[in-house]
Order: C-alpha cells, then structure tokens, then sequence
C-alpha cells in the first residue's frame, strides 16, 4: 500500500515541543509528529518486546531500485570500512532489501531487532525510526537514541533520505544508516542524503540510456519522412514541430494515453486510431529495444483527410445509451465505437470480464438506430451456436454481438466464420461485434478474417475519476423509487478500489448497500467490506473471508485498532501485519 508524502517541516523542524508525555526534553517537531501518528496506530511504547513485524521471504531483487544502490551501498561499505555503522535498503513500503555490515556486534544486534532483509519497518508497526518516519514525512530524518517511539529499539541512532525517481519524482524506497547510540553523529543524516541522491543519480542514467534510444529513433524517423512524430519513454512525452502543430490539446492528451497502452509487446505495426475530435490517423508504431526491455515507443503519424464526422463541431463525444463516464479514457471508447457502428465496421471489442463492454456494443447500436433490433449470441453458453448463430443471423437485427467470442470452441469458429462470410454480401450490411478478453485466441481462428477494428474497454480501475457518475446512475436503476444518494467518503472509498470485477462488481456492492441502507445517504458502512482494501495480490478465498472479518471488526469497534484485536482474539500485531497486507483502509 502506497504512503502518501506528508508536508514536510521547514521552519519548525527543531521547534521544542513539550507537551509529549515519554519524549525526552528538546523533541524537534518532526518527532513530535511521529510519536503522535504511532500512538494513533496503536503502537504500544512501553514494551522490551518487538513487535511481531511483518517478514516476506520473496524480496525482488532484480527490481531497478536495488540493482541501482547495491553499488552504492557496496561503496560506503568500502569507505567506512572500520567505522561501527550498517547501511541498508528499503523499499517505497518500508520493507529492508539489502544490508552491508562494518561492524559484527551492531549485525548482531540489528539481527536481534529484526531490522534486517524482509522485514518491514513501518513507522505504523514499530513507531518513531529512521526508515518508517522518513517514508511518512517524504524528507530526511535523523532519530538519535530515546528519540525512537519503541522501547526496544532506543539503542540505536538512525539516519533515513528517501530515494525519488528523478524522472517521475515517484518514491522509491529509503537509504538508511544506522548505528548504536553511544557511536552516533548527526552528521550520519548528510551521509544518508549523498548515499540517496548516488541513488538517484544512477536511477537517472539508467532511465538516460532508455531516453537516448528512443531519441535516437525518434530522431531518424523526423529526418525519413516529414510527417508528425511523437515519442514515449520513461514517462516522458516529445513531438516533433509538425506532431505541435497537428493535434490541439484534448487529442494530443488522448494520442498521449494510447502511447502508455502501446508500450506492450505486440505485433501491432501500421493501423488507424480515431480521436476524441472525430479526425482519423494513420499511424506507424516502432518499439523501441533495450536489451530485452521496451525502452519506449516511437508513433510516426499523419491525418487521413475527410475523418472528422465521428462527432459534432463541438467535440461533444456520442451519448450512449446505458453508457456513463466523462473521462479521457471512457470518452474515447464512447467516440470510437460510435464512428465504427455507424460505419458498420466489424469490430472486436476487448477488455476485463465485467468492464461494459456488451454495454458499450449495445449503446453505440442504439446510438445509431435506437428503433433497430440487436442479437446477442452467448458464445459460452449457447448448447448449439450454429443455430444460435443462424438465427441471428436470419433476424432482422442490424446488430449481432458475438459474446465472449473467445470462449467458443476452435471447430465452430470455423463454422461461425462461414456464417459470417456468407452474411456479409446481404444487404443492407450488418454491424457485426465480439467480445472478448483475449484477442490472441481469436487472431488463432478463422473468426481473424471477419473483423477489421479493435476497441479497447479500459478497466474500472483505469477510469476511476467516473465512478461516481457510474455509482449514481446505478442506483437509480436498482431503486428507481427510492429517494438516494451516496456521500463524498463512500465514494472516495470506491474510488480507491481496485475492482477486479469491474462495473459488475460494482454494481454488486451497490446492491449490498441498497440491503444496509432503504433510503437517505449511503455511507462507507454500507459498502461491503471487499471494497474497504486494496490488496496487492490476488487472494484466497480464506483470506478474502479474514479480510472482511478484520473491516468488519474495525467498522463496530469505531477504527479502534486495539479493540479490534482483542475482539477477533489476535495479537495488536498480528492485526496491523494484516492490516498492511490486505491494504485496509477502514
């Protein structure tokens, strides 16, 4: 679960503060702070003890981050050889990665208080200290002694510098020096601040050598044909003089958004991509290699003349009936497949299980002909698709959707293909649409030949800004004669979902709270408790189980960590590991 950066003191950073009951006298601010939040989550300060910390055994290594400060930390190892310090790695989440060693007593004693690769040094499992309070105040700390919130760990100093992605300014991770008390020196927060900006500096170049290929590409591509091109690499977006003059703003952030998507692996090459403004282009794409990772992508493009009347002059995008949204990523779906129904192009409409997609096929068909008849075929469930297939086909439906095409069996694709074929000689022409997950299964079919487009659904958790429209013009539908509504909390909480079921599971969890509330406002404690986590990970049903016994815990002892332990008969501990890795926020 990702830490979001606190405003960081400035003037105030050493301020006494005396009103800390156990903080030694002369407490800076930021320490006050800290102490403060670990009270807040319940740390216990007293205790000899440890707290049970939460250890992974499956570090990633191979991650850019510690490939980038091992030789860093390899080298002040070598500096400060025979000086009694130990300086670590961790990750953005405060898990330690790597540990170089100058001196075996402090080892052994950093061992003892399991600060050590794997385990997590949260400021909100252990409290006060040089990893968890840097990654919570986004600056560089320095907690020397009695300064640390946990009894066990006032032993020892600390110095803590957050490691940033110089290109994205994203968090990283931490670099931290520590020591034993009686050998600190204040001067262990500037080595710490070095150690992290070499870090950083090497996190650069990497990301530089990606940067100059594709300047390279994107340099050869200006001087082979003069047409506009554009460039992505490592988060950064170039044009050329004719791609600045080419696209206004709406559709350069558009083109802007399909170059991230076209930064997978694939065979696409040359196709045409529709805007927001209705205008076509005809683009040419070429990854961009290094070694055996994309560097970034290169889009060589031109306008196709006569392409701009996919929408009106006010660059309103289509209304789609049953279709709710205003975002970059749903306005662009809404407009591409409204110009290809109305055009009758054959389309294959790919995205998650559960994302709208047999919704958008049905707008645009209604968008184009609301007096039309649509055919669904269910290509997973139909018993015998050939005459499912027949019969649609013999209706007089100017729509046929084949439903999770991908799911229908090799030797009735062939079969279905033929349909197909046959049916498009008729007249008028038909809008033929599939739906699909996986648009590899069917380039392996003979269903290929029958489709000329691809729409891409975005995932739920891609369009999270729409989620309130959503939510709202759900509810309505559920409860047309019920007089509700759904609060800023509640929203922000589905917001921050991750919804591995899309719009169904959503509109699952409305249901839920349509159960919970029979009118008013729909609050957080009406949503179900699935949607008050966001796991990293795909997780079992026990543990999906555990997870709502934990929201649910919280929710009746009013977020009182504590209480909530002692009701679900678990250690303080145990919870907040729990807590972390279900990614609850309740």
């Amino acid at each position: 679960m990702a830490r979001q950066r606190r405003p960081t003191p400035t003037a105030n950073e050493h301020q006494d503060v005396p009103d800390l009951p156990g903080a030694p006298s002369g407490t800076p601010v930021v320490i006050a702070q800290s102490w403060h939040r670990s009270r807040r989550a319940g740390v216990d300060p007293d205790s000899a003890c440890l707290p049970r910390l939460q250890y992974v055994d499956d570090l990633d290594l191979q991650r850019r981050l510690v490939q980038c400060a091992a030789p860093v930390l390899d080298r002040l190892h070598d500096d400060l050889a025979g000086m009694p310090l130990s300086i670590a790695l961790t990750d953005e989440h405060a898990q330690v990665m790597l540990r170089r060693d100058n001196d075996p007593l402090l080892a052994a004693r950093l061992d003892g208080a399991h600060f050590a690769p794997g385990f997590n040094y949260a400021e909100d499992v252990i409290g006060t200290n040089g990893v968890g309070t840097a990654l919570e105040t986004g600056m560089a700390v320095y907690i020397h002694g009695p300064q640390h919130f946990h009894e066990s760990i006032r032993a020892f100093t600390c110095a803590g510098a957050p490691i940033h992605n110089p290109l994205t300014g994203r968090l990283e991770g931490l670099l931290d020096i520590s020591c034993l008390a009686k050998d600190a020196h204040p001067l262990m927060r500037q080595l710490a601040l070095g150690a992290a900006r070499d870090i950083e500096a090497a996190l650069r170049a990497t990301g530089s050598a990606k940067q100059q290929l594709v300047l390279a590409a994107f340099v050869a591509a200006c001087r082979r044909r003069h047409v506009a091109v554009y460039s992505l690499s490592c988060g950064i977006f170039m044009s050329n003089s004719y791609g600045a003059r080419l696209l206004d703003p709406a559709d350069e952030a558009y083109l802007r958004e399909e170059a991230h998507c076209l930064l997978t692996p694939s065979r696409l090459g040359n196709f045409d991509l529709t805007l927001p403004s209705g205008h076509t282009l005809a683009v040419k794409r070429t990854l961009v290699h290094d070694g055996g990772e994309v560097a970034g992508v290169v889009l060589e493009v031109e306008r196709i003349a006569g392409t701009n009347s996919a929408v009106s002059p006010q660059r309103t995008a289509p209304t789609l009936p049953g279709s709710s949204g205003t975002s970059p990523q749903w306005t662009r779906c809404r407009t591409e497949i409204a110009a290809l129904a109305t055009a009758n192009t054959n389309t294959v409409v790919r995205g998650e299980p559960g994302s709208g997609r047999l919704t958008l096929a049905r707008g645009a068909h209604l968008h184009k002909n609301p007096q039309a008849r649509l055919a669904v075929v269910d290509c997973a469930a139909a018993e015998d698709l050939d005459d499912a297939m027949r019969t649609a086909l013999n209706s007089s439906a100017t729509t046929v959707v084949l439903r999770h095409a991908d799911l229908m069996p090799g030797p009735q694709a062939d079969t279905v293909a033929r349909l197909l074929a046959a049916d498009q000689h008729t007249y008028p022409a038909r809008w033929i649409v599939a739906t699909t997950a996986d648009t590899e299964v069917l380039a392996q079919s003979a269903l290929a030949q029958c489709f000329t487009s691809v729409v891409d659904v975005p995932a739920l958790r891609h369009h999270s800004d729409d989620i309130p429209t959503i939510a709202r013009m759900h509810l309505e539908q559920l409860a047309p004669h019920r007089k509700l509504d759904i609060d800023a909390d509640a929203l922000r909480t589905l917001q921050r979902y991750s919804w591995p079921g899309n719009v169904t599971e959503l509109v699952d969890s409305l249901r839920y709270a349509l159960q919970q509330r029979i009118s008013g406002t729909i609050v957080t404690a009406d949503l179900p408790p699935a949607v008050h986590s966001a796991p990293r990970r795909l997780m079992t049903p026990l543990e999906n189980a555990e997870r709502d016994a934990i929201v649910t815990a919280l929710r009746e002892c009013g977020g009182n960590r504590l209480k909530a332990a002692a009701r679900l008969g678990i250690a303080r501990s145990s919870l907040y590991r729990k807590i972390d890795a279900y990614g609850i926020h309740a």
